[in-house]
């Protein structure tokens, strides 16, 4: 896969990702926010909770029903009872019940119960609700002695004529904690006991708002008007459900708080994740421009943590996932480093070569300038009259030491023609063993060889090559003399020609036991302007002979390679084709 759709599909996982988990915090802060409604709810007033939410704190196992704790809870803090009918009118769940209530209920039974508002002591709520395949009643009530209260006061009232402070009465009240107040026809304060911040009269409003379903009141409060009297009679008696720190409209407040709470946690859930995401995102960039920055300046190694490892690994060296799709990049940039690393040190190899070989060539270039500014100035005096044949000799030794020279020259210009594939070769048939016999006992026969076995060896009789016959000749001399020349007295080389195994080709192999190359030698033996061998004592020469030979070679179609270890000798295979490749 490209990297374009690489990148393209991490981000939209990452996107639907993100989306996810905003979905998750949403939900999960929406759920949290419905069980605490439905806690505050219970905790406050039973009565207040909706069929639904009723139906999720029923638990039915069996044929058992029965109602969660923190209800039951509730059901007790507010002095309240609690039952479940069925379908049939029978009581299947009972808590805290009266000993008078009833077991099961017929309809008029449950209308009458439910209906009766005059005297009743309780306060009733119901609710139907649907759960496990059936239909169940939920009968929840909590004292109400106000109506009792409000029948004496009245019963009081009528009977002293409108004096209702009787003994028997405050006694009553005392019992309950409660409190009555009376208003005369034009609303003024009559009279009020237990009650000391009765309002002096009273205020349409408050008897509007009056039993309007105040669920968290510290009273809960009745009102009755006589219309032969005009009287109006007010009974409040504790509330013992009375909740002083939550307001009548707790649930809005809820709301609102959690709302905020939620706008909190969105904002939270979008930070956190934002910063998790750009992290993700980022810090692969961030290596990333950090590693180019460093590439810049000329550090060509990876930045690595602080532990040492590979940033992006982990301890198995395995790609972490923020870092895994950005992995073709990190190798290109790794690869790219090693690249400019390796080009760097060559770039200084070839620096280091370039001025050695300048250095030996101005000094293999001074000697033979040397003897022949010295011959030129013995022929120039005329202090002395030379022999015919002393001059002869002083011209010869001129000529040999500008036949030196020359050669310098011409192998330098041979190289950079070499290179550039600015030598046309003129390529005829010869008979490859025997030039390569010839040319072996032209070397035995050089004074240089003298001090050296060189032995030839073909592994074929004779056969015929398209090569050009003088280049031909100067790769197996260069390679020959630099065998000869960096070895030491008593080395034995050997000069070996034998067809290819496909009999398209044939190979040349020069070997010698002297004292082999380190890697160093071997890796730079075939470059430019590089001096190096087996030994050290020796460095003469211009540094192009076996780079001309390479190139020669490659001129052919052929290929060299080279194999040594120090103290094992060093052997140079060449292999060239019989004809001339076809483009």
């Amino acid at each position: 896969m490209s990297l374009r759709k690489k990148l393209i599909s991490q981000y939209v996982r990452q996107f639907f990702g993100f989306v996810v988990v905003l979905f998750v915090c949403l939900s999960i802060s929406l759920v949290i926010f419905g069980v605490r409604v439905t806690n505050e709810e219970i905790a406050a007033d039973p009565s207040r909770l909706s069929a639904s939410d009723l139906a999720m704190q029923l638990h039915v196992e069996g044929k058992v029903i029965r109602v969660d704790k923190k209800v039951e809870k509730s059901v007790e803090n507010h002095h309240g009872w609690m039952q479940i009918v069925d379908e049939q009118g029978k009581v299947v769940y009972a808590f805290r019940t009266p000993a008078d209530s009833p077991t099961s209920y017929t309809p008029g039974e449950w209308i009458a119960l439910v209906q009766t508002d005059q005297a009743a002591p309780y306060h009733f709520t119901y609710w139907v609700v649907s759960l496990a395949d059936k239909k169940w009643i939920v009968l929840y009530a909590t004292p109400a002695p106000e109506f009792e209260l409000m029948r004496q006061l009245l019963a009081t009232s009528q009977a002293a004529g409108g004096e209702p402070d009787t003994e028997l009465l405050q006694q009553s009240f005392s019992r309950e904690n409660a409190w009555y107040v009376v208003y005369d026809r034009d609303g003024r304060l009559f009279r009020q006991w237990n009650y000391a911040n009765a309002a002096p009269r009273l205020d349409l409003m408050e008897v509007l708002q009056t039993g309007q379903g105040q669920q968290n009141t510290p009273y809960n409060i009745i009102s009755r008007y006589d219309q032969q009297s005009g009287w109006t009679y007010v009974v409040g008696t504790h509330n013992p459900g009375y909740q002083p720190g939550l307001a009548g409209d707790s649930v809005d407040n809820m709301l609102e708080d959690a709302l905020r709470q939620l706008v909190v946690i969105m904002i939270l859930c979008v930070v956190v994740v934002g910063s998790w995401y750009a992290l993700r995102v980022g810090k692969p960039l961030l290596h990333m421009v950090s590693w180019i920055e460093r590439l810049a300046k000329g550090q060509y190694v990876e930045p690595p943590t602080r532990k040492g490892r590979r940033v992006g690994m982990t301890r198995k060296r395995k790609w972490k996932r923020s870092f895994a799709v950005y992995k073709d990049m990190f190798d290109a940039l790794g690869h790219l480093s090693e690249t400019l690393r390796m080009n760097e040190q060559r770039q200084k190899d070839m620096e280091r070569t370039r001025e050695e070989w300048i250095s030996g060539l101005s000094h293999d270039l001074k000697t033979p300038l040397s003897s022949i500014f010295g011959y030129a100035a013995i022929l120039e005096t005329e202090a002395y009259e030379w022999a015919k044949g002393e001059v002869g000799q002083f011209g010869r030794t001129i000529r040999e030491k500008a036949d030196y020279m020359n050669g310098l020259i011409e192998d330098l210009n041979l190289t950079y023609r070499l290179k550039n594939n600015a030598l046309p070769l003129v390529k005829e048939s010869i008979e490859v063993v025997e030039t390569i016999r010839r040319i072996t006992v032209d070397m035995v026969n050089d004074p240089g060889a003298d001090e050296h076995l060189i032995e030839f060896r073909a592994f074929v009789p004779s056969f015929r090559a398209e090569v050009e016959p003088t280049y031909f000749r100067r790769i197996i001399v260069n390679i020959l003399a630099n065998a000869i020349k960096h070895t030491p007295a008593g080395t034995r080389v050997l000069v070996s020609v034998s067809a290819l195994e496909t009999s398209s080709g044939f190979a040349v192999a020069i070997s010698d036991n002297g004292l082999g190359m380190d890697k160093q030698t071997q890796d730079n033996l075939f470059e430019r302007y590089y001096r190096g061998g087996h030994t050290e004592e020796d460095v003469s020469g211009t540094g192009l002979g076996m780079a001309i030979a390479k190139q020669l070679v490659l001129a052919h179609d052929g290929e060299i390679a080279v194999e040594s270890k120090q103290g094992s000798g060093t052997t140079v295979t060449m292999t060239f084709p019989l004809a001339k490749r076809k483009d």
